[in-house]
C-alpha cells in the first residue's frame, strides 16, 4: 500500500472517531457564580443581581428604623409581568428570603407558610387585583405578620436581526398590616443584550 493510500485511510479513521466521539456529547460543572452571558431571558445570573440590589437597599432603609426587632414579614407572590415561563416568584421569593435571613442583621422574622396558609394564599390574591389591600393587610395582621411584602418583575424586548436587547425591572414594597401603608418601595433595574448568532 502507498504512501498516500495509508494516509487517507488513517484520515478516514480520525475523522470516523472525531464525528462519533462528538456525537456522543458531554458535559461538565460549572460554578454557579459564574456569571450567565449565554441566556437571553431571565437567568440564575440576573435573579441574584436584581435581588441582591433590593435586599441591600431595604436593609439600609431608615424607614425600619421604627419597628422593634425582628419585624414579622411575609413574602406575598412576586408578579411575573414578563413574557418568561420561568418561575418568577420562586427564583427570586427563595433568593430574597435567603438573603434576608442570612444577612445577619435579625431585622426580619419569616412567619412559617404553611403555620398561615389559609389566610395567606387569600392575600395573595391582592396581586392579582381580586382582593383590595385593606382585606390583604387585614389577613396578614390575622396571621400575625406586621409587614406584608409584594412586588412585580417587568420587562421590555426589543429585537432586531442582530441582537435581543431585554430590560428588566423588579419592584418591591412593603405593607404594614396595622396602619395599612407603604411603608417602603423600591425597584431594581437592569439591560442586557444577546447578540445572535448567523443561524438565528
Amino acid at each position: 500500500m502507498s504512501r498516500l493510500g495509508l494516509s487517507v485511510r488513517i484520515l478516514a479513521v480520525v475523522l470516523v472517531l472525531s464525528t462519533a466521539l462528538g456525537c456522543a456529547g458531554s458535559s461538565r460543572y460549572q460554578s454557579t457564580n459564574q456569571i450567565d452571558d449565554k441566556t437571553a431571558g431571565i437567568s440564575d445570573t440576573d435573579v441574584k443581581m436584581l435581588a441582591g440590589k433590593v435586599v441591600r437597599d431595604l436593609l439600609a432603609s431608615p424607614s425600619l428604623d421604627r419597628y422593634e426587632k425582628p419585624v414579622t414579614i411575609s413574602l406575598l407572590k412576586i408578579e411575573n409581568k414578563t413574557s418568561d415561563l420561568k418561575p418568577i416568584h420562586e427564583l427570586f421569593g427563595d433568593q430574597i428570603m435567603e438573603a434576608l435571613i442570612n444577612s445577619g442583621s435579625g431585622t426580619f422574622e419569616f412567619v412559617a407558610r404553611e403555620l398561615v396558609n389559609a389566610a395567606l394564599q387569600e392575600a395573595e390574591m391582592a396581586a392579582d387585583g381580586l382582593v383590595s389591600q385593606d382585606e390583604a393587610t387585614r389577613l396578614g395582621k390575622m396571621a400575625g405578620v406586621r409587614l406584608l411584602m409584594t412586588g412585580e418583575l417587568v420587562s421590555i424586548r426589543t429585537a432586531d436581526r442582530k441582537s435581543d436587547q431585554r430590560y428588566y425591572k423588579l419592584s418591591l414594597k412593603l405593607v404594614d398590616t396595622e396602619r395599612n401603608t407603604v411603608v417602603w418601595m423600591a425597584s431594581e433595574d437592569i439591560r442586557k443584550t444577546t447578540k445572535k448568532g448567523w443561524m438565528q
